[in-house]
């Protein structure tokens, strides 16, 4: 055996040690009943290493250990499992070749278990994958307690042993009958037991904000824990209040048929504490990846409410700084702790850097969201196995739709100008020109400075809220939304025959409104109060730099007296308010993803009652209203990246760097480049007199000058240049003949020189930062007055026009496609080939023309009045054939519905029938016509649809067909594809 297969087998066995087993030689094994596992030599290869596996005395499993690929290690162990059996025939378990079986070359670990596709006594299994089982990556071999568990199992189920097995053969039975679930909530939990079945390791749900998606988990964990014997279920959520909603949803659910609780039959935890710790008989666990990470890790975490709560988590670094978390063994949490793994809100970033601890476990994950993007169907191996639109949950009346007001201002759409001097005629009559002095507040500190204003100062409407804030403009806006609120955006409901008043609303429906900055949060606060003049606790701010924001979120949830929330990004996701009824958008929002989460938050159903307990005098909630004050409803947006990017490290601040520096610790060649990066940005933005500063404190040394030189110590080439003038050494890094990690003493000297000026001058790091917090500073602009108001609803005609529009730039965009489109219709190509060709031109779309679907382009063409008379909602395939026709003007210049399109094919085809001497009894003819209306309702028709379709089942269905055509010149199955073929698509 060779050395490295040697090391190949010490890590080995350091990872058996680590996870509970004895290791030892087989002179050294005896009969006691705690777990060994047997070093012994390959029979064949003398490079390989076997560990024998004993559990309760029984031998049940082995591992091939080695230098080759673990892939086929597995397969060596495979291929050893029958022979080593029938080597210890009285100690091999159930006689069976030893199931459990790893390969490993001591870094990476596969495990395979046979049983997965057989039943205990060997034979194959229903449903189990050709070829027999399949292994996986674990992150280690599985505790000796953790497979006496499996084989217990196995011993209780001997039909379907293991919990893949399991998965196979989930039962058909009543869910819960005291909740009806949806529709999508059914199809998810039955696409993703279908998926489970298939051994698919992850699986993405998609389903409308506001659907269920908590409950329809709550749901498939009680089937998994109940009927498929899950040992355990984490539920991950990206902040600790919603891990509080999630218990709560897991809590309340009483399953079929049972007397208790679930969370009485199957123990449920929140890791919500510092110190709240799990115990064995835990089944669903729910917790955040950073809390999961400091129990991986043996860190603390902060305390739910605490000011390190917020940073800590949705995205915070649990302390990690800029590295990536590595994973380590830990025997309180082992990598077979958890068997599912549930993801909510998965279009966030809880797999990018947090992907080390997700993969430390060997479980199925499922990712829940309402809006998933690139890197999230990347993740999830594109197995969506379920999805459900905002559309269809509108339409299915499990979200309730929303209109649009705008408010719109002259500052808002143009920006403004703040002069240097302002005129104030003085008690003489004379005209002076005094110097403008302006406010500027510390984004952070809320400090306030005066300072006067040397020059005309004109600021565009991106720089609202960034570098200026407009005080007048805040002002107009909130006062024209309480202006419009109870005339236009809540107008009163009017009795149309009498014309009467019916119901006048008073009283502030529960408001939320996205501000742009913490600190433009608290303008709008004020404001609002200005307005409406009420008491403190009428308008509130929650962030995550308010006091105690989750206790906060309670509290405008519940309370009637909290009317108007504002955030910034708080409860931009997430967070249930059933009870809000309009979201201001105060704020821009460029990402598809991120709007549509924002946007659900109003999307809520709530029963009246509940509803009349916050807010008394209003009726019901049928709708919610978006207040855009900003065009957000208005441009193309793009899709959304994570707030922390996938494969990318945390970026230190420019602070973070200099510190470094100045604590003399050295900076890697990325934080280098970093600062370099940084310095460069801000130089751009500094005005002479900070140049002069820091190029006093750097002696005189431009700054471009030292960025010049970070730039140069971290370009590679020139580094390796240097090395071999400085060395003689011109071998590159990983050629024959260089060191297996070269020395970079020569490239720390390059970087050293470069960094010395900001490690040795204390004054330039001040002066640099200095320079730097004089951008956290924002300009109070109080002199510029606002107006030229527009306030309007957005009409159904006017997003019509705008979808409609977009759609014909699209067609024009992939004119090639719809080409292709056209000649399948004019060759009445068979229906599936006509959708297969639709669904290529759809999958194409990016958002947010997303909502093109069937639904919402046929309302826009009923809305426009192009098709006339049709009905807007619930539309189909039918519908959008009739749209794609008009569009590629296949039926002349005027807009024909597709049943006057079957319709008239029908009687085409009835003449050539007759031309032909073909005549239909009284009987037969009937069925013609309600097969012609089956096609102009489904666009196809087939024998089954004869069963399914209710006018024809009130007929006698397929059965009564048959008979009614038997003896014709065509058999009942030729005439059923021929009207198929002639009057579809």
């Amino acid at each position: 055996m060779t050395t490295a297969d040697m090391r190949a087998s010490d890590r080995a066995e350091g990872a058996l040690r680590d996870a509970g087993w004895r290791v030892c030689a087989p002179h050294e094994r005896d009969l006691k009943p705690d777990a060994t596992a047997v070093r012994t030599d390959h029979p064949e290869e003398p490079h390989l290493r076997l560990y024998l596996l004993y559990v309760a005395r029984d031998l049940c499993g082995l591992v091939v250990a080695g230098t080759a690929d673990p892939h086929d290690l597995i397969a060596e162990a495979s291929q050893l499992a029958a022979p080593v059996a029938e080597q210890h025939p009285k100690r091999a378990w159930q006689g069976l070749p030893l199931p459990f079986r790893y390969g490993t070359n001591g870094h990476v670990w596969r495990f395979r278990n046979a049983l997965d596709a057989q039943r205990l006594d060997g034979t194959p299994a229903p449903g189990a994958p050709q070829g027999g089982a399949r292994s996986r990556y674990v992150f280690a071999p599985a505790r000796p307690n953790t497979i006496a568990r499996w084989k217990r199992e196995a011993m209780r189920f001997p039909e379907a042993p293991t919990l893949r097995a399991r998965l196979r053969q989930l039962p058909d039975v009543l869910l819960d009958p005291q909740r009806q679930l949806y529709n999508a909530q059914r199809r998810a939990i039955e696409g993703l037991e279908t998926s489970l079945a298939a051994d698919r390791p992850r699986a993405l749900i998609q389903m409308a904000t506001g659907a269920g998606k908590t409950y329809t988990v709550v749901q498939a964990s009680h089937r998994l824990l109940e009927h498929a014997g899950a040992n355990r279920v984490l539920f991950l959520v990206d902040r600790n209040n919603l891990g509080d909603q999630a218990f709560m949803e897991y809590r309340g659910f009483r399953p079929a048929d049972s007397k208790k609780p679930l969370h009485e039959e199957f123990p449920l935890k929140h890791l919500s504490g510092g110190t709240t710790g799990l115990a064995d008989s835990d089944k669903i666990v729910i917790t955040t990846i950073q809390r999961l990470w400091c129990r991986l890790s043996g860190g603390t975490p902060p305390e739910p409410g605490s000011e390190d709560e917020e940073t800590f988590e949705a995205g915070g670094t649990a302390g990690l700084g800029t590295a990536l978390p590595k994973v380590r063994y830990s025997p309180d949490l082992p990598p077979d702790y958890f068997d599912f793994i549930v993801i909510d809100e998965c279009h966030r970033s809880i797999y990018g850097r947090w992907l080390p601890v997700l993969e430390y476990f060997d479980a199925h994950i499922v990712g829940l969201t309402a809006t998933p993007i690139g890197p999230t169907f990347a993740f999830f191996h594109d197995n969506l196995v379920s999805e459900y639109t905002f559309e269809e949950a509108v339409a299915d009346e499990v979200n309730v739709d929303y209109d649009v007001f705008r408010i719109s201002t002259k500052i808002t759409r143009e920006g403004s100008v703040i002069k240097a001097t302002t005129p104030t005629v003085a008690p003489d009559g004379t005209v002076e020109h005094l110097n403008t002095v302006l406010a500027h507040v510390d984004r952070v500190t809320r400090k306030q400075h005066w300072r006067q204003q040397d020059e005309d100062d004109e600021y565009t409407p991106s720089e609202l809220n960034a570098r200026v804030e407009s005080t007048s403009q805040i002002r107009t806006i909130i006062q024209t939304f309480k202006d419009r609120l109870f005339t236009e955006i809540f107008p009163p409901v009017i009795d149309p025959v009498t014309g009467e008043v019916v119901h006048q609303r008073k009283r502030v429906p529960k408001t939320l409104i996205f501000a742009a900055t913490d600190k433009h949060a608290e303008s709008i606060v004020k404001e609002v109060n200005r307005a409406w003049g009420e008491g403190d606790d009428f308008c509130k701010k929650i962030t995550s730099a308010a006091s105690q924001p989750g206790k906060a979120i309670r509290d405008f949830r519940n309370e009637p007296e909290i009317r108007i929330a504002v955030t910034v990004d708080m409860i931009a996701t997430g967070t249930d308010i059933p009870a809000l009824e309009c979201l201001v958008f105060m704020r821009d929002v460029r990402t598809w993803s991120y709007f549509e989460q924002m946007k659900g938050r109003g999307a809520r159903t709530i029963k009246p009652d509940d509803l009349r307990k916050v807010t008394e005098d209003a009726l019901r909630k049928d709708r919610f209203v978006i207040v855009d004050t900003v065009g957000v409803t208005e441009h193309a947006m793009v899709d959304a990246r994570p707030l922390v990017r996938d494969g990318q490290q945390e970026v230190p601040s420019l602070e973070r760097l200099l510190r470094a520096c100045g604590d003399g610790r050295s900076l890697s060649v990325d934080d280098a480049a970093t600062l370099a990066g940084r310095l460069s940005r801000l130089s751009h933005r500094l005005d002479d007199g900070q140049l002069d500063q820091i190029e006093g404190c750097a002696g005189g040394v431009r700054l471009t000058e030292l960025v010049t030189g970070l730039v140069l110590a971290t370009d590679p080439d020139r580094v390796a240049n240097t090395r071999v003038q400085l060395t003689g050494d011109d071998t590159v890094p990983g050629e024959a003949g260089s060191q297996e990690e070269p020395s970079n003493g020569a490239d720390d000297h390059v970087l050293a020189e470069a960094l010395r000026p900001f490690v040795e001058r204390k004054g330039l790091r001040e002066a640099i930062l200095d320079a730097a917090r004089a951008h956290l500073w924002i300009k109070i602009d109080h002199l510029s007055q606002d107006g030229g108001v527009i306030a309007e609803g957005v009409t159904d005609r006017m997003q019509a026009e705008r979808t409609i529009q977009d759609w014909r730039a699209y067609m024009e965009e992939q004119h090639e496609r719809f080409t292709d489109l056209r000649i399948a219709f004019e060759e009445r190509q068979p229906l599936s080939e006509v959708r297969q060709r639709i669904e290529e031109i759809l999958s194409l779309v990016s958002p947010p023309q997303q909502r093109w679907t069937d639904k919402q382009l046929w309302k826009a063409y009923v809305d426009l009045e192009i098709a006339r008379e049709g009905r807007r909602r619930n539309a189909g395939l039918p519908e959008l054939l009739s749209v794609l026709r008009h569009e590629l003007q296949l039926d002349g210049e005027g807009f024909r519905p597709y049943r006057d399109t079957v319709e008239l094919r029908f009687q085409k085809w009835l003449a050539r029938q007759e031309t032909a001497g073909v005549t239909f009894t009284e009987e037969q003819q009937k069925w013609l016509q309600i097969i012609m209306s089956v096609v102009a309702t489904s666009a196809t028709v087939s024998p089954e649809a004869l069963d399914q379709h209710a006018r024809c089942r009130d007929e006698g269905g397929w059965t009564r067909y048959r008979k009614v055509f038997e003896g014709g010149p065509r058999t009942p199955a030729e005439l059923i594809d021929e009207l198929d073929r002639e009057l579809g698509a």
